[in-house]
């Protein structure tokens, strides 16, 4: 007897359920299957979806099912806006599929076996929704659709037969293109599915599969925060903005807090999510304009369900990008002003200047109802930075102040950490007689062809005589192995062997170091009497750190005296 069978055969020994009081049969989850949806159809001579939005189920029992008040529920993908149709007397066959269509019974398509009328709203042409099928408080199955082009269904895939647990992954669900059951608008409406799979580690492009572009770090830059919304709840009305510094896929991309527990929430979709460089893209806590306060309808390409905070020296608030253990992007903030986002000033934006809160500032411009910002567009100048060559030191401006010749030395690196990138790192000792700032300095590698990533800060970054300031791929403690205060974060990889890295003032290199290998999670220390511009050249002027610090996964003396 099969699993099913056996709950068949259950149900009929112990009598009716609570399940059966509601639904005239008793189903039990699984017994229908959601398998097609199309929310938005392509009118050729104009018009609207009404009397043309449909979706489709399939009797994955092994018997004839009355549905008769079975609920159908329609919601966003978090559950919101629910409006639901129970529905009528009617019959579907083992094996067969069912079309259910937004119109009255008798003015259904020819595709259309049954109609619920307006009962469930309009099914969603943007940011998602969600179709459960219930008997009571018992849900027999639910299926989240999302990614939806004009004149095509969304159809779950054809290589497996169709079952309520596959149907749970956006992966397996893929876009109707081959059959047009009306001019110009395809799926399979009471038929068998034709869609194609799409492979781990590819997305669907347009019907045709392809590789997913990922995410590297610093490829999308953390632009812009609404941590306290007033227009709009905290629950719907927080929202994320990112910009792409390449072309990238979305699809596998996680935001995230490094503070909480929480597991990231991931962008899935079978579909290719892509972003090209100079666009920007927003994250909200809900899609929807008329409860997020008003953000650009489409604009939203995924949603998080973590809370932002308003952030305070002793409880900061902060958010990440991530694409599986790579921190793509991240930011910290101590202070935010309620109904006003937090923006990067618009000529600072990189992985690197976004790290100092210093080159934030409260937005000016109102967005849709009322609060301010500028989600998916340029932000607004921040009126207060310093101008380029000065910085502001604890209230005063005052100009920059460039290491002396030979003062600034490079004198620990960690190219092989035992988490890599994140947990890359160097650091520099200030070996003159009087203070400089870090501010506008480059760090790069020579044997690549990236450009430097200049730190830029509006907070003045001084060093002090035997000072140290330190330079990681990871500002984030818990993405770095808990290293002290990073001073600015850097892009570039160091590589294992045969690498190198360099400091730079423009194109003037004020130190550089070179190395053949590594070991893994120890770093390499320049021994104290070498502790000069051209003693660290030598290889056999370092030594190995002894000592664990931060999490204990790494050796190393960060920000404090070498221990050769």
């Amino acid at each position: 007897m099969t699993w099913r069978a056996l709950a068949i055969a259950l149900v009929s020994a112990c009598g009716p359920t609570a399940t059966s009081t509601v639904c005239k049969e008793p189903l039990i989850a699984g017994d229908l299957v959601i398998t097609e949806v199309f929310s938005n159809f392509q009118a050729t001579g104009g018009g609207a979806d009404a009397g043309r939005e449909w979706f489709e189920i399939y009797n994955a029992s092994d018997r004839p099912l009355d549905l008769q008040g079975l609920r159908i529920v329609h919601s966003r993908p978090d559950g919101s806006q629910a409006q639901s149709h129970k529905m009528r007397q009617i019959a579907i066959a083992p094996g067969q599929f069912f079309t259910l269509g937004n119109t009255t019974q008798d003015r259904v398509a020819p595709y259309v076996d049954y109609g619920y009328s307006t009962d469930l709203g309009d099914l969603y042409n943007d940011a998602g929704g969600k179709l459960a099928l219930q008997c009571g408080a018992a849900e027999i199955d639910s299926a989240t659709y999302d990614h939806v082009k004009v004149g095509h269904s969304r159809e779950l895939s054809a290589a497996n037969p169709p079952d309520y647990t596959f149907n749970d992954d956006p992966i397996n669900w893929c876009e109707g293109k081959d059959s047009e059951f009306e001019a110009g608008n395809f799926g399979t409406p009471g038929q068998d599915n034709d869609c194609v799979p799409v492979i781990s580690g590819q997305c669907n492009d347009s019907g045709t599969p392809r590789d997913v572009v990922p995410a590297s770090a610093g490829d999308l830059v953390i632009t812009e925060v609404m941590p306290s919304p007033t227009k709009a709840s905290d629950a719907v009305g927080e929202w994320i903005e990112a910009k792409a510094i390449r072309d990238v896929d979305l699809n596998g991309i996680g935001l995230d807090r490094a503070s909480d527990s929480a597991q990231p929430d991931i962008i899935t979709s079978s579909d290719c999510v892509h972003l090209t460089a100079g666009t920007y893209v927003l994250f909200a806590k809900s899609p929807d304009s008329a409860q997020n306060g008003g953000l650009p309808a489409g604009s939203v390409f995924g949603t998080f369900k973590f809370s932002l905070v308003a952030g305070s020296a002793a409880a900061p608030g902060d958010v990440r990008i991530v694409a599986g253990a790579t921190v793509v992007d991240s930011i910290t903030w101590t202070k935010s002003v309620g109904g006003k986002a937090l923006q990067l000033d618009p000529d600072l934006i990189d992985a690197t200047s976004n790290d100092a809160e210093s080159n934030f500032c409260n937005a000016t411009a109102s967005y849709g109802l009322g609060d301010f910002g500028t989600p998916n567009a340029v932000n607004g100048q921040c009126a207060l930075l310093p101008p380029a060559g000065k910085c502001d030191d604890n209230g005063t401006l005052r100009a920059i102040v460039k290491p002396a010749a030979g003062a600034l030395v490079i004198s620990e690196i960690m190219p092989n950490p035992k988490v890599e990138p994140a947990q890359e790192w160097f650091e520099i000792t200030n070996t003159g007689a009087a203070a400089f700032d870090v501010n506008e300095l480059g760090l790069d590698r020579a044997g690549d062809t990236r450009v430097p990533d200049v730190v830029h800060s509006a907070a003045c970054k001084s060093i002090a005589p035997h000072g140290f300031a330190l330079f990681a791929r990871s500002a984030d403690p818990a993405s770095n192995g808990m290293l002290p205060a990073v001073d600015a974060t850097f892009g570039f990889s160091m590589v294992n062997s045969a690498g190198d890295v360099r400091v730079l003032d423009g194109t003037t290199v004020l130190d550089a170091v070179t190395w053949t290998t590594s070991t893994d999670g120890v770093s390499s220390q320049a021994k104290p009497g070498s502790l000069t511009t051209t003693g660290n050249d030598a290889s056999a002027n370092f030594c190995p750190a002894t000592s664990p610090f931060g999490d204990q996964t790494n050796k190393g003396t960060p920000k404090a005296v070498n221990a050769c």
